[in-house]
Order: structure tokens, then C-alpha cells, then sequence
């Protein structure tokens, strides 16, 4: 099996050839560290299968793809990434197997197993491929679902599932329905990832599923309280509220 390793990380490039190296029927014959380098690597070594990162300068994995979209005999494609909406999207379609950083040994050879009973049994399929981007590249502007960290494993917490997000320093608490989970992160980058049309920050330490607001209350000075449909209280500061005015119609 011919393959390219496509990331601008080079930590990253060594530990996947590190993986790759103790496999006698792979044999590694490019390495890139940005897209254009990815295209012009897979043009000329026509390898069997690629390890793409998403995120890269010049060129990101999505548009790497798209330019094989249009090779008559595409390689097989394993996204690397470390964006959790990137790797539910290849997981939900099957067309795509992905890691997920970081990644343990026994992560990487079940996609390796995976990617070689899918090259005996039918060759890559990048016309499908470039359809599943498309749609990719619209959709995962919000994420739907938050990778949480644990002990030993990670999990996924829908979006939908979410009550509400508190700050906690370099932390945030994620009160899902059923349970609540801690996660590295600022609530400005998760504010970002989220649909507003799903959650408002109604606090500078609280972020809110719009669909769990039972009641909402006035208080004090231009404030509000917001009951929430899990028994909690949030006050939304008038300054929040200022930027949500929709809420209240």
C-alpha cells in the first residue's frame, strides 16, 4: 500500500510514520506539509491511500479533496484532525474514516484495518467524496456535537442535548440532560462553534439552549432571570440581553 502524509505539523507526519513504519506492506513515498504540496504529491506518486489533516495553509484538506475529486482513480482519504464536527461528518457518512487527535495506537489500527477491507472490496469513491465536502464545508460553520474528554475514552454530547455551558476559568462545564461534563475550553470558542440559533450567551460565564428557557423573568436594572427547564436559575444581564432582542418578542 502506497501512501502520502499530508500535515503541516511535523510532530504529527513522524508519529504517523512511526505507525505506518512497522506495517512491511506500507511503504511511505511522500510527505507534505501544506495542501498544494498534497495535490502535488498525490499527482505524482498516485499512492493507494492519504492521511489528511483539515486544517493546512495554502490549501485545507476540504479543498485537497475537492482537486482529487476530479482524478480518475482518486486514493483512498483518512482525515486527521482535531475538530471533533469534521469527524462526526465522516463518521455519520461512512464514505470517510478519520483521527481524531489526539490519537492512541489502538485508534490508528482500527482505521487501518478498516481502510483495508475497503481497498479489496471497492476502489475510493471521490465523486461521492466531493459531495460529502460540500455539504461539510456548509454545515460545519456550528458544531452538533461536543467531543468530551474522559477517563481512558472520549464521548460525544449532541448539541441538542446541552442545557447550558458555565465558564469556569480555562474550563467549562458542559450541564448536558444527562450529566454534567468538564471541558478545556473557553466559552468565547465554544460560543463561536455553536448555532445562535440554538444558544445565547446570556452571561459572560453562561451560555444557554435557547430550548431549555422555560420562563423568563424581569429583575433589577434592565436584568432578567431565566428559569431553565432543569430547575436552574441564570440571571441575563441586560447587556446580553441588548444583543438578543429576538428573545423577547
Amino acid at each position: 500500500m502506497r501512501v502520502v502524509i499530508a500535515d503541516d505539523e511535523a510532530p504529527a507526519r513522524r508519529k504517523l510514520a512511526r505507525f505506518l513504519a512497522e506495517h512491511a506492506d506500507i511503504e511511505i513515498v511522500r510527505e507534505a506539509a501544506d495542501g498544494l504540496e498534497a495535490v502535488d504529491a498525490i499527482a505524482q506518486t498516485a499512492p493507494d491511500l492519504v492521511y489528511l489533516d483539515i486544517h493546512m495553509p495554502g490549501l485545507d484538506g476540504l479543498g485537497v479533496v475537492e482537486a482529487l475529486a476530479r482524478e480518475s482513480r482518486p486514493p483512498a482519504i483518512v482525515f486527521v484532525t482535531a475538530h471533533d464536527h469534521y469527524a462526526v461528518k465522516a463518521f455519520e457518512v461512512r464514505a470517510l474514516d478519520y483521527l481524531l487527535k489526539p490519537y492512541d495506537r489502538e485508534r490508528f489500527e482500527r482505521t487501518l484495518e478498516r481502510v483495508r477491507g475497503t481497498l479489496q472490496a471497492t476502489p475510493a469513491a471521490l465523486g461521492d467524496l466531493a459531495e460529502i465536502v460540500a455539504r461539510a464545508r456548509n454545515e460545519a460553520a456550528y458544531a452538533r456535537r461536543l467531543l468530551i474528554p474522559g477517563d481512558g475514552r472520549s464521548f460525544f454530547v449532541a448539541t441538542s442535548d446541552v442545557v447550558r455551558l458555565e465558564a469556569d476559568g480555562n474550563n467549562v462545564f458542559v450541564h448536558a440532560r444527562r450529566g454534567t461534563y468538564s471541558l478545556r475550553a473557553t466559552l468565547e470558542a465554544l460560543e463561536a462553534r455553536l448555532d445562535p440559533q440554538q444558544f445565547a450567551r446570556v452571561h459572560r460565564s453562561h451560555l444557554v439552549n435557547i430550548d431549555e428557557i422555560a420562563e423568563i423573568h424581569p429583575w433589577f436594572h434592565g436584568d432578567y432571570k431565566l428559569a431553565l427547564r432543569d430547575g436552574s436559575e441564570i440571571a441575563w444581564s441586560r447587556r446580553y440581553a441588548a444583543k438578543r432582542p429576538d428573545l423577547l418578542k
